[in-house]
């Protein structure tokens, strides 16, 4: 009968994760940080400086005026929710609608690249925040080129202020001065 070799586990040497995590994390991270700082010298910087740029439209808001948008990119369809808005020096009056229904009026301002608005219920008078994302819209022709324009999120905006429009956003501006 033969015996296998008597082993003493002294003699080995123990296997350590620790050590193994100390020799390995160094040069990844050296390695992380090296791909990090190339990455950063090649011309990837100019596509976030486009981006930066659009977001800063956004930023801006919609400019001082009266604006009709629709989920709709035609005016009166039924079914379709619109709004008609004034804005002055980024303060926002207007009211949300369906044509031949009722009209909720709100106000509010622009803070960013979104509205921030308090809408009152026209049927018992509940007030309510509400907040509307601000999008640039796809690329509208103008006279010195294209212009990237700034619309509520899942709006499109309309180029006529229909006389219902009128009617709708003076109320609401009488209401407010209220």
């Amino acid at each position: 009968m033969t015996h296998a070799p008597t082993v003493q586990v002294a003699s080995c040497p123990r296997f350590s994760w620790l050590l193994l995590t100390r020799l390995v994390k160094r040069p990844l991270l050296l390695l992380t940080l090296s791909a990090g700082l190339l990455l950063g010298a090649f011309p990837f910087v100019s596509a976030v400086e486009t981006v930066s740029a659009a977001e800063t439209q956004v930023a801006s808001g919609l400019a001082d005026g009266t604006h009709v948008f629709g989920e709709s990119p035609e005016a009166g369809q039924v079914g379709a929710t619109y709004m008609v808005l004034n804005v002055q020096s980024q303060r926002v009056v207007g009211a949300f609608y369906k044509p031949s229904s009722s009209f909720d009026c709100f106000s509010g301002h622009i803070r960013g690249n979104e509205m921030a608005l308090t809408i009152t219920d026209s049927y018992d008078d509940t007030r309510y925040p509400y907040t509307v994302a601000l999008d640039t819209n796809s690329q509208t022709a103008s006279q010195g080129g294209t212009v990237n324009e700034v619309v509520p999120s899942g709006f499109y905006p309309l180029t006529e202020l229909s006389e219902l429009d009128g009617q709708i956003l003076a109320t609401c501006q009488t209401n407010q001065a209220l």
